[in-house]
């Protein structure tokens, strides 16, 4: 699996790379687990990509699902693609910011 610093650095990347362009607007989209005191609290859609948005104009959803080194889609992760896809949104697996590129043509 890619370190941490590794997938923030793509996910960073691709941001700063699509995030600028007029024709999108995305955002980073965090999920996980912290601790608050002692209490232990959710946060995020299980499954959910790490970077989401619009296409401007037409309103598509766009879902961007960053993997580094050798890390896979969990099962929530390919349930989340499926129904994506099946709403006709846009989903991309990107191990690159070409991989988003190609993704988004």
């Amino acid at each position: 699996m890619g370190s941490t610093a590794e997938h923030q650095a793509l996910v960073n990347e691709i941001l700063l790379q699509f995030g600028s362009k007029s024709k999108y607007r995305l955002w980073a989209n965090n999920t996980g687990k912290a601790f608050r005191g002692k209490r232990l609290l959710s946060f995020g859609l299980v499954g959910s990509a790490d970077i989401t948005g619009v296409i401007k104009g037409s309103g598509r959803r766009i879902e961007i699902e960053v993997k580094t080194g050798k890390a896979v889609q969990s099962p929530d992760q390919i349930n989340f693609m499926n129904m994506i896809r099946k709403f006709n949104g846009i989903y991309i697996l990107a191990r690159s910011v070409l991989d988003v590129e190609l993704g988004l043509l």
